[in-house]
C-alpha cells in the first residue's frame, strides 16, 4: 500500500523473490515526493533532488536497474554553501560540516561569525562530553557544543533547509545520529570530525550527493519498468484492513476487497495510522505522534544574463532572523549537469515547513511572485523569469521529533505481534531516499519470510502468492 520510493521497493524485492505482488497506490502515478518535469530544455525535481552518497542503498539501487551509467555527481567546481546573513551571503567556512568547523583558517576568515561567536565555537574542544546518553534535540546539542550563534546561523536554517523542521524539536539520534556518537567517543564534535577525515588514498574529495541525468524520476520509471502493468493499481485507496479467515483482507474505496498473506503499509504515517488500528490500537497511536510539515518549491528559470550572482556553489540558507519567508534556495544548474538549457539557469526556492506553514495560504501566482521578490535583491535577479513552476507538497516531511527511536522500537514490537502487517515509509527509520528504499526492502524481507514460514506450517499451498504493498 503506497507507490512512493519505499513501497516501490518493497515490491520489487518482492516481485524478484518469486512473490506475486499487488502494489496499491491512491494517487494518479507513482513515486510518492519524487517527481520530475522536463520543460523548455529544464530538468526540474519538484521534490528531492539527490541522494546521499554514504548511504548506499540508493546507489546500489540504482547499479541493480542498470541506471549506473546515469549517475551524475554534484559538480566538482561549484561546492560553496552560502548562509544569508544580514542581507549578504557568506560561504560557509572551507571543511565545514554541518554545523562542525574543522579547517581553522578558513573558519577564522569566515565573515559569517563574530568573533565572540568564533571563540565560542572552538570551546567545543575543550568542553567535558554530555553526561547522559538519552536523546535531545539538534538546537540543544549545536548550542552546548558551539553556543546559541551557531544555533542561530547555521543549526536552524540547516535544519529549515534538510528536514523543513525545527531544531529545538528534531531529534539528534533520528536525523544525525553520527554527532551523538562523535560526542561519546572523542568528548568534542570537532576533534570527532578530525578522527573521521579519511587519509592516504581514500582522502580525495567526492561526491556527497548524486543524482541522475534525467532527473530523480528516472529512478521510479526504472522501479515501475521491473513491475508488470497488472501489478501496480493508481487510482486505488484502501479504505480499510482487516483480519478475515486467516488473510488480511484489503478493503478499497471502491468496495472491491483483496485477500492477502501479507501487507506492507507505505503509505504516510497519519494515512497508516486509520488503516492499522482496528489490527492493533495502540500502533495507530503510535504512528499518529510522527507528525509531518508541509512545504512548497517554486522553480524558476531564468536567462543566465538576468542573474547577477555568480551561483558558484549549490545554494543557500536563510536564517529565521532575516525575515524572509524563502528558507533556502538551490542553484540547480549550477549543482547538477544538465538542469538548464544553454544560457538558461535553474533556481529553487523552498518555502514553509515548520517555520511559516502559513506561507502556504497563499496562491500559486503569490508564492512564486513572494519567491521572485525575496531572491531579486539576494542574487539580482532582473526581468521575468522564463520557467516558473510552484509544487505543492502537503504533509510530506515526517518530523522526527526527540524520542523518535523510543516511540519506533515500542512500534516495531507492536507490529511484530500482528501476523503479516508490516510497516515502511518515511519517518518510520529515517526520513531521506536511502532509508526509505532500505525500510522498503527489510519489510519485504520480513514479510517474504512470514509468507514462507506460513506456508510451511500448512498455512497456504503456494510460497508465491500472498503480498499487498
Amino acid at each position: 500500500m503506497g507507490g512512493g520510493i519505499a513501497g516501490l521497493s518493497a515490491a520489487l524485492a518482492l516481485r524478484e523473490s518469486g512473490r506475486d505482488v499487488l502494489l496499491l497506490e491512491a494517487g494518479p502515478r507513482l513515486g510518492g515526493v519524487i517527481r520530475t518535469e522536463a520543460v523548455d530544455g529544464f530538468v526540474v525535481d519538484a521534490g528531492p533532488d539527490a541522494m546521499l552518497a554514504q548511504k548506499p542503498e540508493g546507489l546500489a539501487l540504482c547499479a541493480a536497474l542498470g541506471l549506473s551509467d546515469r549517475l551524475i555527481p554534484t559538480s566538482p567546481r561549484t561546492r560553496a554553501v552560502f548562509v544569508l546573513h544580514r542581507g549578504r551571503l557568506h560561504p560557509l567556512p572551507e571543511g565545514m560540516a554541518l554545523a562542525v568547523p574543522t579547517r581553522v583558517l578558513p573558519f577564522l576568515r569566515s565573515g559569517l561569525f563574530s568573533w565572540p561567536g568564533k571563540l565560542r565555537m572552538a570551546l567545543d574542544v575543550v568542553l567535558p562530553r554530555r553526561a547522559s546518553d538519552g536523546d535531545e534535540s539538534i538546537a540543544s546539542l549545536v548550542q552546548r557544543r558551539f553556543g546559541a550563534e551557531a544555533v542561530e546561523r547555521i543549526g536552524e536554517p540547516l535544519m529549515a533547509g534538510i528536514h523543513a523542521g525545527d531544531p529545538g524539536r528534531l531529534s539528534v539520534q533520528a536525523t544525525f545520529p553520527r554527532l551523538a556518537e562523535m560526542e561519546r567517543r572523542h568528548g568534542s564534535l570537532i576533534r570527532g570530525m578530525w578522527a573521521s577525515r579519511p587519509r592516504g588514498p581514500a582522502a580525495a574529495p567526492g561526491s556527497a550527493f548524486y543524482s541522475l541525468a534525467g532527473g530523480l524520476g528516472e529512478l521510479v520509471d526504472g522501479l515501475a519498468r521491473r513491475l508488470p502493468p497488472a501489478s501496480v493499481r493508481l487510482g486505488a485507496r484502501v479504505r480499510a484492513l482487516a483480519r478475515r479467515e486467516g488473510a488480511l483482507a484489503v478493503t478499497l474505496q471502491d468496495g472491491a476487497a483483496i485477500s492477502a498473506q501479507a501487507v506492507v503499509v507505505a503509505v504516510p504515517a497519519y494515512a497508516a495510522a486509520p488503516l492499522v488500528s482496528p489490527l492493533s490500537p495502540e500502533a495507530g497511536v503510535l504512528l499518529q505522534t510522527i507528525p509531518f510539515v508541509s512545504s512548497a518549491t517554486v522553480a524558476l528559470g531564468y536567462r543566465r544574463e538576468d542573474v547577477a550572482h555568480a551561483l558558484d556553489g549549490y545554494g543557500l540558507l536563510v536564517p529565521r532572523g532575516e525575515g524572509l519567508r524563502c528558507s533556502a534556495c538551490t542553484f540547480a544548474s549550477a549543482k547538477f549537469a544538465g538542469r538548464a538549457p544553454e544560457g538558461r539557469v535553474l533556481l529553487r526556492a523552498f518555502l514553509g515547513g515548520a517555520r511559516d506553514p502559513d506561507v502556504l495560504r497563499l496562491d500559486d501566482a503569490e508564492l512564486a511572485a513572494l519567491a521572485r521578490r525575496e531572491l531579486g535583491p539576494v542574487l539580482g535577479l532582473r526581468g521575468a523569469p522564463v520557467l516558473e513552476r510552484v509544487y505543492r507538497w502537503p504533509r510530506s516531511t515526517p518530523q522526527m521529533q526527540v524520542g523518535h527511536l523510543e516511540r519506533m522500537a515500542r512500534l516495531d514490537a507492536v507490529v511484530d505481534g500482528v501476523p503479516g502487517l508490516f510497516l515502511a515509509g518515511a519517518g518510520l527509520h529515517g526520513a531521506g531516499l536511502p532509508d526509505c528504499i532500505a525500510d522498503g526492502g527489510r519489510a519485504a524481507r520480513a514479510a517474504g519470510a512470514y509468507v514462507t514460514a506460513r506456508a510451511a506450517r500448512g498455512g497456504s499451498a503456494s510460497t508465491r502468492a500472498g503480498c499487498v504493498a
